[in-house]
């Protein structure tokens, strides 16, 4: 049920309410995740390189999102570990296509790069996700996720 600006859930007859701002970084998160999902066919050229970047620096950035909120008590268990799960499973599936997959000549070295950057992003992640509500770990892992997003996006340039 919508009331407002928070959805409320009821489960089992206990109530859980989201903020209208962690409902809609749900959904682009949800949303990302299933567009991300079967993109990690054909070779690596630059092009794809790029968007793949630009990719995993988004989901460490929504991730140190995440953390920023679970750090200061903004964000519920249930929606942190669900969000970070979702978030962890994109990063992984770019870590293991990225590793794998036929590159152009001239980018190899980079595109194994980012692989490697994105497994350590889901990892990171897989964190947040088995601690949502413990503040000091998602503090730490704040900065990380910020220096993973710079990482990705200087790949991208």
């Amino acid at each position: 049920m919508i009331e407002g600006e928070r959805l409320i859930l009821v489960r089992g007859g206990q109530t859980i309410g989201f903020g209208r701002t962690a409902v809609r970084r749900a959904a682009v998160a949800t949303l990302a995740a299933l567009a991300l999902a079967g993109c990690n066919g054909g070779t690596v050229d630059e092009h794809t390189l790029k968007r793949d970047a630009e990719k995993v620096g988004s989901l460490a950035t929504e991730g140190e999102l995440l953390a920023n909120d679970v750090s200061k008590g903004r964000s519920t268990k249930p929606f942190a570990q669900v969000h970070a799960k979702e978030l962890a499973a994109a990063a992984a599936e770019f870590a293991a296509g990225l590793a794998k997959r036929p590159t152009s000549p001239g980018i190899e070295h980079d595109v194994r790069r980012l692989a490697k950057l994105a497994g350590k992003v889901s990892r990171e992640l897989e964190q947040l996700r088995a601690h949502p509500t413990d503040r000091a770990v998602a503090a730490a892992l704040g900065k990380p996720l910020h220096d993973d997003a710079d990482a990705a996006d200087d790949l991208a340039k």
